[in-house]
Order: structure tokens, then C-alpha cells, then sequence
């Protein structure tokens, strides 16, 4: 049985076949699924699952309506004897089944089936079979016979029996009865039927008479009882000819006055041809004759054609009129059909045109219109002048647009307008509905239109008379007159349901009606707030459908109506900004044309108000400027009262293409309405939304657009209250859980305009140490919109806060969960950006970064300290709910953590134990203690970090800010005196000036008054902060690295965990890096190895730099520089170093021994020595490369490091080559411009290089070098025995001590070429390369001889200068010893000066020069005058040393002086010497 057809069984299924067996009710049959279960019923007996007599009772059973269960299975008896067909022993058991329901159930019961039932269903084969008729051969011509009867069979008259006079008396009679009254409707009725029946009238045409009586005497309802003399199908047969006749003569006439046109134009067309081929002729034939011809026929034609509009226009006046099918018959019609007397299917088939041809006529209709709707405001610049005649008569394109078709020939519009004008408004709305359903719009008939509207009026004239406002006529008549005089109840009143199907027939059209509109938009309100407090969504979702379908759409054909947008905006205001939105999203699309909707076909009308609306709005933004904004302001405004879509629209567009327009249009929509405000934000969204491409092509770059809207929401958001900024708030939530950000850049303007706090990436030094300070400090030096005042600040904070804070209406907060995705967003960039350009995914980080960062700092300004801690999540929830980096999770709850109390310190009468109990955190609802905070630290890593850092440590080092450790004095001090200079220019001019700048100039020493005294008080507060955290340090420090069992690896965790995480995050945090260490060195943390710290810092810092971000490369240049900073004042003064370094731990050679010997101060020397190698090797490295990020971030670290690396000479004239190849070179414009700014830096920089020995006057000299000198020396001295004496001239060669025996005047001179310099410079690049990278073999061994840190290879470090150059003026000024003394480092820096490290600005040789030039001025003493032009050095030491020390000048006493500059001094060329 399982080959039988039908379905499988699901709802019958074994356990319900045993029920039913059982004799047990089935129940529970879902009624949309009532059939399925009867035919599985059925099939579970053909299976022999269930007998026949089983199936009754479990039809009653299961379902109610048993006369519906009976045919629904009659249907599947029928079904099932087509499938059994070719099954016998299957169709058997059908008809054993069939009989059993017939006969009734076992009960003795009504049988379910009967045999009318399964005769009227079934075929005459199986009622045969079952026994219900004798015969199924007969039973067909049965069928045949009656069929033919009824359907075939005409009744026919004798038309040679009819006489007129019968007709005549007919109409007599039905006239006569027209004009009497109701009460002979009965004699009436025997009359005609004693007419018709003595005169054997046809009944058609009787009927036919009667129609026409009924139609001239509409109110005599008498004719109803007349008509029922008739058959009732016969009704609509007689009326549908009627209205078939009127057809064909109005479509006669119409095609006669279109044959009428074409022939007139046919003709003009010839005549035209005419001239034209007759003066072709005449110029063929005389030339002179012919011109003047031609001339008067050019004029002719013109003339003729400008005359074409005349003349269609004078064939429209003349053309007879095209018949139209009486009012009267539409309302005869809307009459029967509301009777009942005529089906309105019936009656709608004769109707012309027919649907295809009406749907057919309208799209062409729609699509005249939608072209005039194009050419309003065009300008045609191909017209010739003689076109204007024929312009100025063509009909105005607006008007054509907004024309609604008026077809007389249009016989279902007459018969809607027939329903309407007797009152059958269901009639009528059946009528409207199948036009709608063919794409037609019948509701932009100007007829339909007034009658719905007066339909409309009766419907809320009781719901108006509550909602109506006080004093109003329809309030006093509905409320009386005490009531009405008051404002209306605010419970509201719901409006009738047959207001709202009667509004959504009539659609936007109720614009025809002003006030009607305004009455329907006052009751829409009151309904609103009824259903809202009763909380009946459905009374609800009626009024939003009301106004999103008829009343908002209906503003677009209002013109300028302010009053009837404030009643709008009266209900929207109620409604949540989501609901507004998709409001004014279904209104859009009733002015756009879209292929795929039904509305474009539909409503031509709302084009031209669209096309009106743009063209006003362009005429406005052609002349808008700062200067004339409160005209054309006004002028904007009006246009966008009815039409602010639109507007919006084409301002958005225009702000996306000139960001100059953004500042006035902004100033221009002041005189904008609530709703213009809330639709322009809109209409934002709606564009950043647009899924256009963010990107620019070369897919790097931000769009223009984007940005241009950025920057448009931030200026409208400052300026505008109105503004719905939790809808733009919204949509970057929306936006960032689909990991999109771009639009960040939106929340970035926001912020920085409402607030006037910019996130600046590029800070000066100033700027940067300025971040230490107190909220005054860092506002007054980096915050770029200063003249913003103070109020409009604190209201743009706390605009955007309650923004934030409430959300879109009926939503949640949004202040965390935008916390939170920007966060995740962050850390999300690098994993999931889809692009293949490393510079892209670079700045996409940056941007999400300063933006996470310029969100934090709003929120903490906006935010006090308790409502901060109550509004963000717990540490532990940011860490281990969202996700996030612990860097990322202490910076969020950092204003938190500011508030931690001191932890007590254990002792003997206090354990660990309890100390850990005692309250860390009681802010804002948050209390926390010292176990539960250190406990969620100790589970932000792994348990193995903990053996090498302690969790105290690690809390403190991101818990603290720079405020805490640093107090930058001269900060304060600088704007301090720079209000004071103000203060001074203030008071020079107190008695210039006209009143109002007295005024203002008094109110600006206030303000800087104002402003010194919160600077000093806030440098107290920060000073006494400082000094009260430096003492809670010296406690805590002693518990910090202790306990640990695993000191080696101390500082490897801490610079992992805690120093370059923090240090990339912004250029304060890199500060506070630096500062930290140096916190935790001055403070001699036990365990903490500073020399460590550093050598593994600037070992591996030059390594990330491949791994960093552009920003990033930044911050951690400005880490280097703190760090080589304070490296290089340790370097410049042995006793700074003694008392800062000497004494504390952190610089023991062996760091877990304390006892161990201290780093010297010449052994530190060699060690930064080596770290400015080590660095200049890793950045040389990167430089010499082809990759982008590699060479960007390297020059992005050498900029911020720049005054304190490269200090060496060596090295800096290396990095300058490497950077000028990179300039001249390089392809790639950004880089380009980089290496031009950083070899500026590095030109103004230069003078203040060293040499090595200078810069580490522990090298040893090289034995090979000295031999040599010592040969140079000594030829050089018997030279000058041999020239007779020493010359006497100084730097300036006056000549007076005789001729320079040094100087052989027979010598061939030497003259540099291409040749040569390219030689000299291949062998300059070579040593330099030797140099740098590998050093001396001997240098290498002596500044790795005592170097217990563990540290291999070439690196880098700071250098100070100050130390050195003092030394070495000493050295200078004691005379000839020294200059013995000193002849190694002498040696080694002639060396060094042979080698080409004159940098470049050696021109020709000149005479009696054997003093080394200084390098910018450097070599001079402190009291000395600069050097003349060539930085040679300083005279007046050459003239001072002329009388007993000239030997000493040649062998080395000049080198002195150049390395008492400081470094960078310039060597004599080798022919000089």
C-alpha cells in the first residue's frame, strides 16, 4: 500500500488512529489545517488503517461547523475518486466509504454526507458506482439538456405585434409616476405590468423605458418596486447597453477631432515644405533676388511656426465638445448597484474604457506630466530668438504637471464620481479599490476629491468638537459654551474607524482642503494620546498609518503653510524618532520616481511640487553668503515649509560638493521649523547611509562627502537644539556593530563643535608638557576654539550628554554601548578592515583611536565623578563581558580609579590578610576592596605574568596620570604672563574707543583675571596633588618588587605589559611612561634595575617601529625623546649623575645584589655611546628599505626625536644622506614631503652634533692613526724651519708677522671636479657605513669591556652636550699641557675629520688657516663674538695664541678649540694642511 497516491500522514498519525478506534474525540485540529486532516482521514481508510464506520465520529469530533466539515470532505471524496481512477481494489473502498456516510454512522445518527451533496461534487462514473444515480450515460444528457435550457434558450416576441401606442402609453405612465409621490408606487406597478402584457411589450425595452423615467426622476424611489417586475439579471444587461452607447459616441467623436488635427497639421506641414522648396528655387536662380527672398521667407516660416500653438490652441476653442455619458446615468447606476437591484461585477464589465486601455492611457498620462514635471525651471540655451513667440504659448509646464487627466470618455471614474455624489460611500470604496488595484489614482480627481473631503467633514465633525482648541466654533457647539472656551481634555478622544478608511481613500489629496487637513491633523493628535494612555497599540498604529499615508505626504501640495507644519509637528512630536523616520521615509517615496513602485504611476503631482522645490532651493544657494542671510534665509524656509525633503535633499547634495556653503546655510536655517530640523537630520542619516563608497578611488583616503557631512552634523548640532542628535548617535551605534568606522569621523566633528575641545595629534613640546596640567591649563594651550564662550560650551556639553543619556525615544541609553563598539571597533580594525592597503588599515586605527580617546574626555567632562562611576561598567566587565584590551579597559575607568583610597600598609599588628579587606573604591554606588580590585587585576593576565611584576604595580602604573607625577611650572607660568601681557595692551587702550568697546574690553580683563587666578590655584592644587602621590609612591614602592620570585625578568614584564602598550595611546601617556621609570628610579624601588630598563627599552623601541601606526610611530618617538632626555642629562653633568644614579639601586652592575658595585659615570657614558649606535643601526636599516610603513614611521620617530638623536656627528651626517636620497628619490609624494621637514630639522640641528670623542671622550685613539700624525706633525715642523719662521697673521690673514712657511706658493693648484667629488664622496659613504654599523674594532671592545647589562651589538640613546663642552673649554683655556694631554682624542677627531665630516660646506682653501672651524658658532668661548660668515671658528682666540703658542696651534691646540664647541665642528681640507 505504500505505492498508493496521496500525502504523508502528520496529523493522523498512529497515536491519533488509536484514539479514533478507541472511540476517543480528536480535538484540537487547527483550523488551518482542517482540509489536510480530513484528507489524511480519508487515506488512512483506503490504507485500511481506520473502517469506514470510524470516520463520521471523528469528523464530528474534531470540528465544530459540521456543515462544513461535510463539504470540505465531499471535496475530498471527489479528490480521491480522480486519484483511484486506475486503482479498483483502492476506488473499491472509496465507494464502501462514500455509502457509509451516506447511510449514516453507527449511532444512528444524521449521515455526514447526502446524496444531493456528493451528486453536486462528484463524477457520474463513481455516483454510478456508489449507487446514487441509475445510469451515468443518461445522467450526462441530462446535464446537456438543462444546461441548454437554461443558458441557449431565448424568449422571443412578435415585433409585428408591437404597436407604438403601447410604448407610448408606457412612457405616459412612468412620466406621470415620476412626478407623484411614493403612495401610487402600487397602481404604478399594475399599470405597467397591464401595459407590457396587453400590448406584448418586450421586456428589454420596457426595462429600457423604466431606467430612463428612474434616471429623470431620481428621488422617486417608486422605481425600485417597477424594477422588480424584471428579471434581476436582465438589470444590469439593459443598463450596461445604455452606458455602451455613450461610449461609442464619445469615442466617435474623439477619433473624428483627432482625424480633424492631423489633417490641420498634415497641411501646414506641406504649406511649409512649399516655401522651402520655392526658395530653394529663387537662390538657385538669382542670387541678390533670391537673398531677399529669402529673408521674407525666413520670417514666414518663423511666423508659422510660432503660429502652431495658435493654432492648436484655436482648433481646441473651435473643436466641438465630445459627448459624455450623463451624470444622471452614474447616478442611476450608484443608485441600483447600492440597491442590490444591479451587481456592481456585473455592470463594471460594460464599463468603457476596459482596464488594460485605462491603464494604458493613464501611464501615458503619468508620463506627459513627468516630463513637464522635468522642464519646469529648465532653460533652453540652444533657443534661437525667434523661438520666444512660440515659448511664450506653449502651456507652462507646472500647470500640465499638476493637471489631473479630465477624459470624458472615462466611464468607471464617472460611475465613482455617481457613487459619491448619491452618498454611497462603500459603494464608492469598492469603486476606488479596484481602480487602485489597476495603478490608477482616482482620488487626484478634483470631483472625488471635494466629495471625500465633504464625506470627510461629517465623519469627525464629534471628534473634532473635542480636540478642537479653545474659543473655537466647532469647541463651544461641542463642549458648550464654558468648556469650550477651555483647552481640550488632554485624556484625548479616538477617532471613528470610519474616519480612517474614509482619510485613506482620499489619500494626500486632503491637501485640496487646508482646513480639513488642519481639523484631521488635531484629531489624529487627540487619538494619539488617547491610545497612548490607554495603551492600544492598534488605535495607535492607525494614526501613524494616517499621517505616514495621507496628512504628512499632504504638506508636499500645501503651499508655505507654517501653520498647518506646526500641527503636523504637534503629533509627530509624540511618536519616537524611528516611527518619525520611517514616516518621512514612505513620504519620500511619494515624490520619487521608482521603477518598481506603484506610486510613480500615480502621482505626477508630488514631482512638480519636488521639481518646484529644488529649482527655489538652487535659486536661494546660487546667492546665499554670510552677508545676506536673513533674506534668503526666509527665502529657504519657505520653500522648505511644505517641501522640506526636497530642500534637504539639495542642500545635501550642495554641502557634499563646497564646504565653503556649510557656514551660511547653517546660519540660514534659522528661520527653519521644528519639522525642517528633524526631516534635515533625516534626510543626514538617510545620506551617510547610502552605502556610497566612503573611500576615495585610490581607496586610502576619506571621501570628500563624508567629510563634508561630518563636518555639516557638527555645525548643525552646535548651533541647533533641534538637531535630533540621539538619531545620529543611533545611527553610529548601528553602524560600529557592523563594524563600520569610517563614520566615526560624524561623532569626532560632534564632539569637537559642541564641546570646542579639539583632539590634536600634532602638538608642539609646549602643548604635549601642557597635558600635565588641570583642566584650565590644557583648555587655554591646546583647545582651539578659545573664543567659544563658556556658557555655549557647558550647553553643548550638556546637549550632548542628555543626548547620550536618553537615547531614542522608547530605547536604551547610549553612553556605553557607544563606549564599548568604539573600543571593540578599535581592537576589531586590524582583524576585520577588507582592504589590502596597510596605510588604509593604519588610519582607520588612528581615527577609531582619537576618537575613543576624544569621546573618553568628553565624557569625563561631562560627566561629575559619582555619575561616572555609576554610568560605566566595572573593570572586571570591560575586561572579561566586552572584551577589551586591559590598556583600553584602565583608560575608560580611570576617572574612577582616581579615587582609590590608600591601602594599608601590612605590619605586625596588621596582616596582608586584612590590609586586602579594607575598602578600596566607595564612588558613585561602586564599593570595591583592595581583594576584589586586586583579585580582578590579578585575572586580566596570565598567572604566570604575576611571578614577575606584582599586581600593585601594575594597578598603580595604569591607574595614575601624568597630573599625578609631573607639574609643569613653566606652563603655567607662560599663560600666566601671556594674560598679563594682555592684561597690559588692555589697559593702554582704557580710554580709546566707542562705549561697546570699552565694554567689551572690561569684560575681557575680567576674564583674564578670572583666568590667572584659577591658573595659580590650580598649580597649587596640582603641586600639593603631586607631592601627596610622590608620598603615597614612597610607601607603597617597598611592596611593588619584594615579594616577586622571579627578578630577571622584572623589567622584560613591565615594558611588555605596562610602557609600550601605554606609551602609543597619546603623547601625554608617552610622557607619563618616561616619567614613571624615572619615578620609580628616583624613588630607589627595590629590585627595579634602571640601566636594565634602558638598554632593554632602546634596544627593542627602534624594532616596533615597523609594527606601529603613523600616529603611533609619533607617541613613541615622543617616549624616545623623554627617554634619551633625561639620558643625556644624567650624561651632560657627573654630578647629576652621581646624586641622582650613584645612590639608588637601580643602577647596581648586579641588580639583585644591592651590595653590588655601581654603574661609574664613565661606564654610563659608554653605555649611551652605545645606544645612540644601536638606534642609528636599526634606523638606518629601516630607512635603506623600499617598504612604506617602514621609512613613514621611521621619520616619523626621527622628527619627534630630532634635538636629542642624532648627537653624533658620524651618525647624523649619515642619516642626512639616507633622507636626502629618500627626497630625491623616492616616488611617493607623502614621503617626500616628510624627508624635506625632516632634513630641515635636521640642517637647524646640526651645529649642536659632536664628534665621538666628544660625544665619548673615553674612546681610545687608534695607534695607526696616531703614527700617522705624528709623521704630519713632524713634516709640518720642518717645514716651517725650512720657510724661515711661523706666520704672524691671524684667522684674517692681514700678513703682518710675515710670510705663512706652510704655505708653498710654487704648489699646483687644486680644483675639485665631477670626478673627483664623485670619488670622494663613494669613499665618504663607504667609511661612514663602516663606521656606523660596525664602529672601530677597538671602540667596540672598550665600550663593551665593562657593560655587566648584558647588552650586545651597535644601538642607541640621548646625549647631553653641556658637560663635555664645559670640560673641554677648560681644557682649552689651561694651556699648552693640556693640548699634550689631549692629543689622543685629537688624533681620532683629525681622523675623523679626514673622512669628510665637514658636511658639505667646504668652498676654496683659504690661506693661513690651521685652526679647526667651529661648527655654528660653537667654538667660540661664552663672552665671544659670533664668528664672520662661514662659521670659521673664533679670531679672537687665533690672535690671543699669535705670540708664544704657534706650535701649539699646529699640533693640536686649534682641535681643542673646535672640541670645546660641543661637537659639529668643521675640519681644514686636506690641502690647507
Amino acid at each position: 500500500m505504500a505505492s498508493y497516491p496521496g500525502i504523508k500522514a502528520t496529523l493522523v498519525t498512529g497515536d491519533v488512529i488509536g484514539k479514533i478506534k478507541a472511540g476517543k474525540a480528536v480535538t484540537g485540529v487547527d483550523a488551518t489545517k482542517a482540509r489536510r486532516y480530513l484528507v489524511e482521514l480519508c487515506w488512512s481508510v483506503l490504507r485500511d488503517e481506520l473502517d469506514p464506520s470510524d470516520v463520521a465520529p471523528a469528523i464530528r469530533g474534531a470540528f465544530q461547523d459540521h456543515a462544513v466539515a461535510s463539504s470540505n470532505f465531499a471535496d475530498v471524496i471527489w479528490l480521491a475518486s480522480l486519484e483511484t481512477e486506475m486503482l479498483p481494489d483502492v476506488r473499491s473502498k472509496l465507494v464502501e466509504l462514500a455509502k457509509a456516510l451516506c447511510d449514516g454512522d453507527r449511532g444512528g445518527g444524521e449521515p455526514l454526507l447526502t446524496r444531493e451533496l456528493l451528486i453536486e461534487r462528484c463524477e457520474g462514473e463513481f455516483l454510478e458506482e456508489c449507487g446514487l444515480i441509475p445510469s451515468s450515460v443518461g445522467w450526462k444528457k441530462k446535464e446537456v439538456r438543462i444546461n441548454t435550457r437554461l443558458v441557449y434558450t431565448q424568449n422571443k416576441f412578435n415585433l409585428l405585434r408591437e404597436e407604438s401606442e403601447g410604448y407610448s402609453k408606457l412612457i405616459t405612465a412612468l412620466a406621470e409616476f415620476g412626478r407623484s409621490g411614493d403612495g401610487v408606487a402600487a397602481a404604478a406597478v399594475r399599470s405597467v405590468q397591464s401595459l407590457i402584457g396587453y400590448f406584448d411589450l418586450d421586456p428589454n425595452r420596457a426595462l429600457d423605458l423604466v431606467l430612463d423615467a428612474y434616471e429623470h426622476a431620481p428621488t422617486q424611489d417608486g422605481f425600485m418596486e417597477l424594477l422588480g417586475l424584471f428579471r434581476k439579471g436582465a438589470h444590469a444587461q439593459v443598463l450596461g447597453f445604455k452606458f455602451q452607447n455613450h461610449a461609442k459616441a464619445s469615442e466617435a467623436a474623439a477619433n473624428a477631432a483627432a482625424n480633424r488635427a492631423e489633417a490641420d497639421d498634415s497641411d501646414g506641414e506641406e504649406g511649409e515644405e512649399g516655401e522651402e522648396g520655392e526658395e530653394g528655387e529663387e537662390e538657385e536662380g538669382e542670387a541678390a533676388a533670391g537673398d531677399a527672398k529669402d529673408g521674407g521667407n525666413r520670417r514666414k516660416t518663423a511666423d508659422d511656426k510660432g503660429d502652431k500653438p495658435m493654432r492648436a490652441k484655436r482648433r481646441e476653442n473651435e473643436a466641438e465638445p465630445i459627448p459624455e455619458t450623463p451624470a444622471s446615468l452614474y447616478a442611476l447606476a450608484a443608485k441600483l448597484v447600492g440597491a442590490g437591484v444591479v451587481d456592481l461585477d456585473a455592470l463594471y464589465a460594460h464599463l468603457s474604457p476596459t482596464d488594460d486601455a485605462a491603464v494604458e492611457r493613464h501611464v501615458a498620462n503619468v508620463e506627459t506630466r513627468l516630463n513637464a514635471a522635468k522642464r519646469i525651471g529648465a532653460v533652453n540655451l540652444l533657443a534661437k530668438a525667434d523661438d520666444s513667440k512660440a515659448e511664450s504659448s506653449a502651456p507652462d509646464p507646472y500647470t500640465v504637471a499638476i493637471t489631473p487627466p479630465n477624459d470624458p470618455r472615462d466611464q468607471k471614474l464617472g460611475l465613482l464620481r455617481g457613487f459619491l455624489a448619491v452618498g454611497d460611500v462603500d459603494g464608492a470604496t469598492a469603486m476606488i479599490g479596484r481602480l487602485k488595484n489597476l495603478g490608477l489614482d482616482p482620488a487626484e480627481d478634483p470631483e472625488v476629491q471635494r466629495a471625500l473631503c465633504e464625506t470627510l467633514k461629517a465623519t469627525i465633525a464629534e471628534c473634532y468638537g473635542l480636540a478642537a482648541p479653545a474659543g473655537a466654533k466647532a469647541a463651544v457647539e461641542a463642549r458648550g459654551d464654558t468648556a469650550g472656551m477651555e483647552a481640550p481634555d488632554a485624556k484625548g478622544a479616538l477617532m471613528p474607524d470610519e474616519a480612517f478608511e474614509r482619510l485613506r481613500l482620499l489619500g494626500p489629496y486632503v491637501a485640496s482642503d487646508v482646513a480639513l487637513h488642519t481639523r484631521l491633523v488635531r484629531c489624529v493628535r487627540h487619538h494619539m494620546i488617547a491610545a497612548s494612555l490607554a495603551g492600544d497599540k492598534e488605535a495607535a498604529a492607525k494614526g501613524e498609518e494616517a499621517m505616514g499615508s495621507s496628512l504628512i505626504p499632504a504638506l508636499g501640495l500645501i503651499h508655505a503653510n507654517p501653520g498647518a507644519v506646526f500641527e503636523t509637528w504637534s503629533v509627530l512630536e509624540l511618536l519616537p524618532v524611528t516611527t518619525r523616520f520611517r514616516l518621512y521615509s514612505e513620504w519620500k517615496s511619494s515624490f520619487e520616481r521608482d521603477p518598481g513602485s506603484a506610486l510613480e504611476t500615480r502621482r505626477p503631482q508630488f514631482a512638480a511640487a519636488k521639481r518646484v522645490a529644488e529649482q527655489d532651493t538652487m535659486k536661494v544657494m546660487r546667492r546665499l553668503s554670510k552677508e545676506n542671510v536673513k533674506e534668503f534665509g526666509r527665502k529657504l524656509a519657505k520653500s522648505a515649509h511644505g517641501n522640506p525633503l526636497a530642500v534637504m535633499s539639495s542642500i545635501a547634495v550642495q554641502i557634499e560638493a563646497y564646504t565653503n556653503m556649510i557656514a551660511p546655510v547653517c546660519d540660514a536655517f534659522k528661520y527653519l521649523t521644528p519639522l525642517g530640523y528633524d526631516v534635515l537630520t533625516f534626510v543626514i542619516i538617510e545620506k551617510l547611509a547610502e552605502g556610497r563608497e566612503k573611500l576615495k578611488d585610490d581607496g586610502q583616503n576619506v571621501s570628500l562627502w563624508l567629510s563634508a557631512l561630518a563636518t555639516f552634523c557638527g555645525h548643525l548640532a552646535k548651533k541647533y537644539s533641534a538637531i535630533e542628535l540621539s538619531a545620529l548617535l543611533q545611527y553610529l551605534v548601528n553602524t560600529l556593530k557592523d563594524n563600520q568606522s569610517l563614520d566615526l569621523l560624524v561623532l569626532k566633528e560632534l564632539i569637537t563643535r559642541m564641546t570646542g575641545k579639539e583632539s590634536l595629534e600634532d602638538m608642539s613640546d609646549a602643548q604635549v608638557e601642557a597635558m600635565a596640567g588641570g583642566e584650565t591649563l590644557r583648555s587655554e594651550a591646546i583647545n582651539f576654539n578659545n573664543d567659544m564662550a563658556p556658557k555655549a560650551r557647558a550647553k553643548g556639553v550638556a546637549r550632548l550628554k542628555e543626548a547620550l543619556q536618553k537615547g531614542t525615544l522608547g530605547g536604551d541609553p547610549l553612553t556605553v554601548p557607544l563606549l564599548v563598539l568604539i573600543a571593540q571597533t578599535r581592537q576589531a580594525i586590524i582583524f576585520k578592515t577588507d582592504s589590502k592597503h596597510l596605510k588604509l588599515v593604519s588610519q582607520l586605527y588612528d581615527g577609531c583611536q582619537e576618537t575613543f580617546f576624544h569621546y573618553c574626555d568628553f565624557l569625563e567632562q561631562a560627566f561629575d565623578d559619582q555619575e561616572y562611576a555609576a554610568t560605566v561598567p566595572s573593570l572586571k566587565a570591560l575586561v572579561h563581558d566586552y572584551g577589551l584590551e586591559p590598556g583600553v579597559a584602565f583608560h575608560i575607568y580611570r576617572p574612577v580609579l582616581r579615587h582609590l583610597k590608600p591601602r594599608p600598609t601590612p605590619s605586625k599588628d596588621k596582616s596582608v590578610d586584612e590590609c586586602n579587606e579594607s575598602v578600596a573604591l566607595d564612588i558613585g554606588g561602586v564599593k570595591m576592596t583592595w581583594k576584589e580590585l586586586l583579585e580582578t587585576v590579578r585575572g586580566m593576565l596570565p598567572e604566570e605574568t604575576w611571578a614577575d611584576i606584582s599586581p600593585e604595580l601594575y594597578l598603580a602604573f595604569w591607574s595614575l596620570t601624568l597630573y599625578d607625577l609631573y607639574v609643569p611650572r613653566a606652563r603655567y607660568e607662560a599663560e600666566v604672563d601671556k594674560c598679563r601681557a594682555a592684561l597690559d595692551v588692555l589697559d593702554n587702550q582704557r580710554d580709546s574707543g566707542t562705549r561697546d568697546e570699552q565694554a567689551k574690553r572690561k569684560k575681557e580683563k575680567d576674564r583674564l583675571k578670572d583666568l590667572i587666578d584659577k591658573l595659580q590655584k590650580e598649580l597649587d592644587a596640582q603641586e600639593r596633588a603631586v607631592a601627596a602621590r610622590t608620598k603615597r609612591l614612597m610607601i607603597e614602592k617597598d611592596q611593588y618588587l619584594v615579594d616577586l620570585p622571579n627578578h630577571g625578568n622584572t623589567v622584560g614584564r613591565l615594558v611588555e605589559q605596562c610602557v609600550f602598550p601605554r606609551c602609543v595611546f597619546s603623547h601625554a601617556d608617552a610622557m607619563y611612561c618616561a616619567r614613571f621609570v624615572e619615578r620609580l628610579h628616583l624613588l630607589d624601588t627595590p629590585y627595579f634595575a634602571t640601566v636594565q630598563h634602558y638598554n632593554l627599552t632602546l634596544t627593542v623601541v627602534a624594532q616596533l617601529v615597523f609594527s606601529c601606526t603613523e600616529y603611533e610611530a609619533g607617541r613613541l618617538g615622543k617616549f624616545l625623546n623623554e627617554t634619551l632626555t633625561q639620558l643625556s642629562v644624567w650624561k651632560g653633568d657627573e654630578a647629576t649623575y652621581e646624586k641622582e644614579c650613584t645612590a639608588v639601586s637601580g643602577f647596581n652592575m648586579k641588580f639583585a645584589d644591592p651590595s653590588s658595585k655601581k654603574v661609574s659615570y664613565e661606564e654610563f657614558v659608554k653605555l649611551v655611546y652605545k645606544w645612540h649606535l644601536r638606534i642609528a643601526k636599526s634606523f638606518l636599516s629601516c630607512l635603506e628599505g623600499d617598504n612604506y610603513l617602514e621609512i613613514r614611521n621611521s621619520l616619523m620617530v626621527l622628527t619627534k626625536v630630532v634635538k636629542v638623536f642624532p648627537a653624533i656627528s658620524r651618525i647624523g651626517a649619515h642619516i642626512l644622506r639616507k633622507v636626502e636620497k629618500i627626497k630625491e628619490n623616492d616616488e611617493r609624494g607623502d614621503l617626500k614631503t616628510m624627508a624635506a621637514r625632516y632634513l630641515a630639522m635636521l640642517q637647524r640641528e646640526k651645529p649642536g652634533w659632536k664628534a665621538d670623542n666628544h660625544f665619548n671622550p673615553y674612546l681610545p685613539p687608534d695607534p695607526k692613526e696616531k703614527e700617522k700624525e705624528e709623521r704630519e706633525r713632524k713634516a709640518k715642523e720642518e717645514a716651517a724651519s725650512k720657510g724661515g719662521g711661523g706666520s704672524k697673521r691671524g684667522r684674517g690673514g692681514d700678513g703682518k708677522g710675515g710670510k705663512d712657511a706652510s704655505l708653498n706658493a710654487d704648489a699646483q693648484e687644486f680644483t675639485p671636479g665631477k670626478d673627483n667629488a664623485k670619488k670622494e664622496e663613494k669613499k665618504k659613504d663607504e667609511r661612514s657605513d663602516r663606521n656606523v654599523r660596525g664602529g672601530s674594532s677597538k671602540t667596540s671592545d672598550a665600550s663593551n669591556k665593562k657593560d655587566d647589562v648584558g647588552s650586545k651589538g651597535s644601538g642607541g640613546g640621548g646625549g647631553g652636550r653641556g658637560g663635555d663642552r664645559d670640560r673641554n673649554t677648560r681644557d682649552v683655556r689651561g694651556g699648552s699641557k693640556d693640548t699634550v694631554d689631549n692629543k689622543g682624542a685629537d688624533n681620532k677627531r683629525r681622523r675623523d675629520d679626514d673622512r669628510g665630516e665637514d658636511n658639505g660646506d667646504n668652498k676654496r682653501p683659504r690661506k693661513s688657516e690651521d685652526v679647526s672651524r667651529g661648527g655654528g658658532g660653537r667654538g667660540r668661548g661664552r663672552d665671544e663674538e659670533p664668528p664672520p660668515r662661514g662659521g670659521r671658528g673664533g679670531g679672537r682666540d687665533t690672535s690671543r695664541d699669535r705670540g708664544g703658542h704657534q706650535d701649539d696651534r699646529r699640533t693640536g691646540g686649534g682641535r681643542n678649540v673646535r672640541g670645546g664647541g660641543g661637537g659639529g665642528g668643521r675640519p681644514a681640507p686636506r690641502g690647507r694642511r
